[in-house]
């Protein structure tokens, strides 16, 4: 599963995605079983993070960690957009990540729920 580490990039979480969704069903499902359960640790041996990085993930805790696993999983499961947009950092005032989600769902009886959008991550 982690065969390869990507930058923490818009393009870096791109080619991640991109990768990801090449997979079969069970191989997607896997890591958003993963991802789930094992956010941080998911996060570490996915991207390539700084010391600072890890040490500033983990001060988000843990009610950060299992909110954006299951987001992250339902994505993964559904194969919808994962995006990451950085700040400029000459106008940053405080360092902190937003979640914006933007799925909808589609839902009738008898039928698989047709489930579009997709969660950017922004990264002051």
């Amino acid at each position: 599963m982690f065969t390869k580490k990507y930058p923490l990039t818009s393009n870096g979480v791109n080619e991640k995605m991109y990768d990801l969704y090449q997979k079969d069903d069970s191989q997607v499902e896997f890591e958003a079983d993963y991802v789930e359960v094992n956010f941080f640790d998911w996060i570490i041996n996915t991207f390539s993070l700084t010391e600072d990085q890890i040490i500033y993930l983990y001060s988000l805790g843990l009610e950060f960690a299992l909110r954006n696993g299951q987001v992250l999983a339902y994505c993964f499961r559904n194969r919808l957009e994962v995006t990451l947009t950085k700040g400029d950092l000459a106008q940053r005032s405080s360092k902190f990540i937003r979640r914006e989600e933007n799925v909808s769902a589609t839902s009738e009886p008898g039928q698989d729920d047709v489930v579009a959008g997709g969660v950017n991550y922004f990264i002051s």
